[in-house]
């Protein structure tokens, strides 16, 4: 290196070193925290809408479940009682009347589920005539039609159907 190369250069003394200053830390600190402030409420909101998908998702099942159940048995609906008692008629293979049971040959139908279903907003796989706390679903013994159970305030809150997917109480 000549003497006019070596001017060129230049010089860097250990106290010259570059860093982030306390301001420029504390402004990426607040906008972290307008993100934040942002982003949370909505999964939140995320985890009531879940719930309602899978409550729907599970009524479109078993509606179709008990029309196909109302096909293959002579055009009649499984009983309140059969539903009740957690939900065998559908969850079992049947007879031509609607028996539970496992004989070749005789139960030839169903199962038309694999598990009774749950509503995650009552955390109940219960069945009965009609709505109150605890209570997962709601059929109708003479349309063999099923509704979701919820509180009306629940239903209020999210939106929710209250004709044709959910009765509440």
């Amino acid at each position: 290196m000549n003497a006019s190369e070596t001017s060129k250069c230049p010089i860097v003394s250990p106290n010259n070193h570059r860093a982030f200053t306390l301001v420029e830390i504390l402004i990426v600190v607040v906008i972290l925290g307008i993100l934040a402030a942002v982003v949370v409420p909505q999964f939140a909101n995320a985890s009531s809408s879940a719930q309602t998908s899978s409550m729907k998702g599970s009524l479109q099942v078993i509606r179709s479940q008990i029309e196909l159940y109302h096909a293959q048995h002579d055009s009649t609906y499984p009983t309140l009682a059969q539903l009740s008692a957690a939900w065998n008629v559908l969850t079992s293979r049947t007879d031509a009347a609607g028996s539970v049971g496992t004989t070749d040959g005789v139960h030839v139908y169903g199962p038309y589920i694999k598990k009774m279903p749950y509503n995650p907003f009552e955390a109940s796989q219960s069945v009965a005539a009609a709505p109150n706390s605890g209570v997962g679903w709601v059929y109708d013994e003479a349309t063999g039609r099923v509704y979701g159970v919820m509180s009306t305030a629940k239903a209020n809150e999210l939106g929710v159907d209250q004709v044709n997917t959910v009765q509440s109480y």
